[in-house]
């Protein structure tokens, strides 16, 4: 009797103990945060390089892992007209999102973003310009998931 209550008591735990660990295919991690913003609900997925830091996306085609900056590059065109840069500096993987654009005047203008993620409380803090030109930091939570499928475990 005793052990059939203890048997689900340790089931419970050995899963979710393991959903804090990261899986790793290669040098390659995955992460996915969602961020609340005014009630409305995003989802952004980070695959990464555990080295450097760099953003990664997995082609099914080729079945590789190619960089994010090479989307351009490698036919890939959702990246146009923005810049992505990511490193690991004190176990947070820090991404900026630079934006171009032309403003009314024809001017150029560029809107910078960061996203930092804490890779051990796995918290996120997207830091942002509003339209006033105030900085507004949105926070989140990720998860891990599998950086070839990017689905969470």
């Amino acid at each position: 009797m005793f052990r059939n209550k203890l048997c689900p008591i340790f089931l419970i735990l050995i899963i979710g103990c393991t959903k804090n660990n990261p899986k790793a295919y290669k040098d390659y991690q995955a992460l996915r945060c969602e961020i609340n913003n005014n009630n409305k609900i995003t989802y952004v997925n980070y695959v990464f390089n555990i080295k450097n830091g760099y953003l990664y996306f997995y082609d099914d085609i080729k079945k590789e892992f190619i960089q994010k900056s090479e989307r351009f590059e490698s036919g890939f065109f959702s990246e146009n007209g923005n810049e992505i840069f990511s490193f690991i500096h004190k176990n947070n993987l820090v991404v900026t999102n630079i934006e171009y654009y032309r403003d009314l005047n024809k001017d150029q203008k560029f809107i910078k973003k960061q996203n930092v993620i804490n890779l051990k409380s796995l918290n996120i803090r997207k830091i942002n310009k509003n339209e006033i030109g105030d900085y507004e930091v949105l926070r989140g939570n990720c998860i891990w998931i599998d950086p070839k499928l990017g689905i969470g475990y």
